[in-house]
């Protein structure tokens, strides 16, 4: 483990940490875990495209894991909130965006995207 990612690891919350590796533990089909060096990038990533009025907005939310290849994050929040997130990897001005499904919980958030992935199919 290199230096940056060892610091990322120690700055890492011990919610964000537990959550993150729950879903590891468990990761939903097609999505894949990361590491607190990726969480920290993608966590920051959210919290810069965030606009005012977003339904997620005014949370803190960490990155758990990722679909492999896109801009699909799963964040979790420190009172046990999951929020499935499209990144834009811009500011929005526009509350719609980015687009956002919250969950109340890794196992909700769990069968809504396996749900919607055997509908999409």
């Amino acid at each position: 483990m290199d230096f940056r990612s060892r610091v990322a690891l120690w700055m890492e919350p011990a919610w964000a940490r537990r959550a993150r590796e729950a879903f590891a533990a468990s990761p939903i089909d097609g999505w894949v875990a990361i590491d607190a060096r990726a969480a920290a990038v993608f966590s920051a990533a959210l919290a810069e495209q965030l606009p005012p009025g977003h339904h997620i907005a005014g949370t803190r939310w960490r990155a758990v894991g990722r679909v492999g290849g896109q801009d699909d994050v799963l964040f979790a929040a420190h009172d046990g909130r999951f929020a499935a997130v499209h990144l834009t990897w811009q500011k929005e001005t526009d509350p719609r965006w980015p687009r956002a499904g919250l969950f109340a919980s890794l196992d909700a958030a769990r069968d809504a995207i396996a749900w919607r992935d055997e509908v999409d199919d």
